[in-house]
């Protein structure tokens, strides 16, 4: 066999890779922005505008720049698309697969020269070198100096070369050399890595950067070339700025290059420690310039411990009492009792409060504006080492139970796409995906790789790069605990845990005898302990009452297990199809469509509930339907839901005002349900639309609360780039004209208002240009059948609001976007 044949395997796993990514291109079931999305997403909007790192100013927290600035190029270069965004991550993540490849080769397969007897191997420096096999070992036949050479990381010729005895080159048996290739082939499948590219998330650009920097160590500790270090020093920096975690994992790293280079520890150190610095110290320094002290990287570290030191006492995790620690520091519009009162709530006060400790107080009396995010920063600090104090204990039990978390599979994880499940929302395809190429690969490999760890330690008891793979995995394995365990955190650790899978793999298949010792059997307990953990069989056996979730479930187990949610997933998938179904019949208004969906035996009760009342309205007994809306299904309708569907018939008997009152209440507006409402009703016929005027849904799609301007004196409704007005019936016949009460107020004033496009159907109706004055702008209607829908479009450019905005979203809104375009008032067809 020639040592080419494994390499044919990184080509499968490239293609395979470069399969799964494009079938999964633009098809992955997304329901608006998940987890940090908005946040880089705002940050890097911002830093496009030349605004730099302001945004983060009044947020939260501080980010680490590297990937807000890997978007923004993006954002500057090919404006607010996110397709050049998730292209550049797919490369990445192709990118990941040959590194864990190269990785493989480094860390799994070990080349060695011994010494022979001149009667088995003849060696002339400078020909050829040839050899038998014997003892166990293959040997190559053949085979040029040159290459032996490269082998050992000296060049030919070299006086270390030319003073060799006798070498017999020792490669790993076929099995071996194939470990690499699986490696790749399982990364190059695993869904997670394919998916993360099409979400604005850091970890893809954060595992390239790591991996490399993995690589770039391994080189140097099989060829002592210092510049493979500077490569690893830049690497690492470029990491630590694109995830802080990586800041403490450094010190290992350094503590390990001393201990490889021996007597020439200092120098190797230095050359790392240096380099890395020069990577991380400028934008340190800017940082704490900007953020008014010392920032080494972000301030997300202070957050999330005291996170987790909250959720240790008050024995759950609860965002509420930090996200009030933070507004009393934060919101500019709370008085100074306001704040006091946030974080001086009996359930959700801080620790520093009740202690009453001097910083804290210091900085309820500062307004706002005037406290720094390093300020912040130490607050947080404090927080966190006040409710320590209080419970160590709960903080130790808290930290081993994350610690089981983060080895089982939270299903509705955001990062999953999982949301909706139950009610069938996923596509099969993708149900099935989430089961065998997430959640299986996972609960297989996991154990794997620790017997592959046991396995390759016992093998090659005395290589570096295997050491050093260690040490990241158990670095993360004690920091991950400290804060809180979520899927994400297992996406920098997978690469290296296929790999040692892939090894055990090859192990299991070679024709090797293996003498167990007492480590591999130690770790061959781990592994059934990890498996066990993982995979949660015992979750069948747990007490729990009828219809109760399982706390145990993870892979196998009832209800919220991974396998019993995707049968869930699947068997609910022709519900979905008929709630869709009746949903299109009833918002287009054909009856008898409608009719024909509502008899559907695969439609879920809550469909039902929503449709037979809407579908009474529409045969023209709005009184009926109220009657079945009071009767109410079995299974109960959100608040939410039964106002709409109330305003509706109201509208429908033509009682405005009452329809008014159903669709004003503070349920309805914490919702915003306008996507649902486009969906759903089919409006009356009219005219006119006044936005925000409590009698607006149904008829638009595309925008935001409504609020009342000062400046404007009016109440209106900022839309998004991409928006919809409904006029049911409001054709004529004859050119009409379209016209829009619109202003372009709020826009910022280092950006030029942009023009508004508007089309119905086909036609372009034209552009209106937007001022900062409220103006009633017209355009012209082309003729359309007598009787039919006006469905008006609208696109514009938007501009994202800072991050006061982001963080007062409440509810079903938190966390999502809003990219802002114009306001309007009102809209007429004349």
């Amino acid at each position: 066999m020639t040592d080419s044949k494994p390499h044919k395997l990184l080509w499968v796993a490239l293609l395979l890779g470069l399969g799964l990514r494009l079938a999964l291109w633009g098809q992955l079931p997304r329901l608006g922005l998940i987890g940090d999305e908005a946040e880089y997403l705002a940050a890097a909007d911002w830093l496009a505008h030349g605004r730099g790192f302001a945004w983060h100013l009044h947020y939260l927290w501080t980010r680490a720049p590297l990937y807000p600035l890997f978007l923004a190029a993006h954002l500057a270069l090919f404006g607010n698309s996110l397709t050049p965004i998730f292209l550049s991550q797919i490369g990445l993540s192709l990118l990941n697969i040959g590194l864990i490849y190269t990785l493989g080769r480094l860390v799994l397969i070990r080349i060695r020269l011994r010494r022979v007897s001149s009667s088995v191997v003849r060696h002339i420096n400078r020909r050829g070198y040839r050899g038998t096999q014997r003892d166990g070992f293959r040997a190559t036949w053949g085979s040029s100096s040159a290459f032996l050479c490269v082998l050992c990381g000296q060049k030919p010729g070299h006086k270390r070369m030319r003073n060799r005895v006798p070498m017999r080159l020792v490669l790993p048996s076929n099995t071996y050399r194939y470990a690499p290739g699986i490696a790749a082939i399982l990364g190059a499948i695993y869904l997670p890595f394919a998916t993360y590219p099409q979400l604005i998330l850091s970890e893809t650009l954060f595992t390239s950067l790591l991996l490399g920097s993995l690589v770039a160590l391994a080189r140097w500790a099989q060829q002592r070339d210092w510049r493979w270090l500077i490569i690893a020093g830049l690497l690492l920096g470029l990491a630590t700025l694109t995830r802080g975690l990586t800041l403490g994992f450094v010190p290992l790293v350094l503590l390990w290059v001393g201990l490889q280079a021996k007597r020439q520890w200092l120098s190797a150190v230095a050359i790392l420690a240096v380099t890395f610095t020069c990577i991380l110290a400028p934008w340190s320094l800017y940082a704490s310039r900007t953020y008014g002290g010392m920032v080494l990287v972000d301030t997300t570290g202070a957050f999330n411990l005291a996170l987790g030191a909250r959720t240790a006492y008050d024995g759950g995790r609860s965002d509420a009492p930090l996200r009030n620690f933070i507004l009393a520091l934060l919101e500019p519009t709370l008085s100074q009792e306001q704040r006091s009162a946030l974080v001086a709530d009996q359930r959700n006060g801080a620790c520093l409060y009740a202690a009453g400790d001097v910083r804290l107080q210091a900085a309820l009396d500062t307004p706002v504006d005037q406290i720094t995010q390093a300020e912040r920063q130490a607050l947080l600090n404090a927080e966190a080492s006040c409710l320590l104090r209080q419970a160590p204990l709960a903080f130790v039990q808290k930290s081993l139970i994350e610690l089981t978390d983060l080895f089982q599979i939270n299903y509705t994880g955001d990062e999953r796409l999982s949301k909706g499940f139950a009610l069938g929302r996923l596509p099969p395809w993708y149900s099935l995906a989430l089961f065998l190429l997430d959640d299986t690969l996972y609960v297989l490999c996991l154990p794997l790789a620790v017997l592959g760890w046991g396995w390759l330690r016992r093998q090659q008891p005395q290589s570096s790069a295997i050491t050093l793979v260690g040490l990241w995995l158990l670095y993360n394995l004690g920091t991950a605990p400290l804060l809180f365990a979520i899927n994400r955190f297992r996406v920098p650790l997978m690469p290296l845990v296929l790999l040692l899978a892939a090894y055990a793999l090859a192990t299991l298949f070679s024709r090797e005898r293996r003498v167990p010792s007492g480590y591999t059997r130690a770790c061959a307990a781990l592994a059934l302990l990890l498996g066990l953990i993982a995979s949660a069989p015992y979750a069948y056996l747990e007490p729990r009452a009828a219809g109760q979730a399982s706390r145990w479930a993870s892979y196998l187990g009832p209800y919220p297990s991974s396998l019993e949610n995707t049968r869930i997933a699947l068997r609910t998938r022709p519900a979905y199809l008929a709630e869709q179904r009746l949903a299109s019949a009833l918002s287009s208004a054909a009856v008898g469509a409608a009719q024909a969906a509502l008899n559907d035996p695969d439609l879920p009760t809550y469909a039902v509930g929503v449709g037979a009342p809407l579908l009474a309205g529409l045969q023209g007994d709005p009184a009926g339907g109220m009657d079945r809306l009071a009767q109410g299904p079995e299974q109960p309708l959100e608040g939410w839901q039964r106002s709409l569907i109330a305003g509706q018939l109201f509208r429908q008997m033509g009682d405005l005002e009452a329809a008014r009152r159903e669709f004003s209440p503070a349920q309805v507006d914490d919702q915003n349900p306008v996507a649902w409402a486009w969906q759903w009703l089919a409006p009356p016929p009219t005219n006119r639309i006044d936005l925000a005027g409590d009698n607006d849904l149904g008829y638009i799609l595309g925008f935001y609360l409504g609020r009342y301007d000062p400046d404007l004196k009016a109440t209106l409704r900022w839309a998004s780039g991409d928006a919809a007005l409904r006029f049911p019936r409001a054709a004529s016949g004859y050119p009409q004209q379209l016209c829009l009460s619109i202003s372009g107020l709020g826009w910022p004033s280092d950006m030029a208002l942009p023009s508004v496009q508007v089309r119905v159907g086909t036609s372009n109706l034209g552009q209106i240009a937007l001022s900062r004055e409220l103006r009633t702008e017209c355009l012209a209607l082309p003729a359309q059948a007598a009787g039919s829908d006006l469905i008006v479009t609208l696109h514009a450019d938007t501009f994202v609001p800072d991050a006061l905005d982001l963080v007062r979203q409440q509810g079903p809104q938190v966390g999502q976007l809003r990219r802002l375009a114009y306001q309007l008032d009102w809209a007429e067809v004349r």
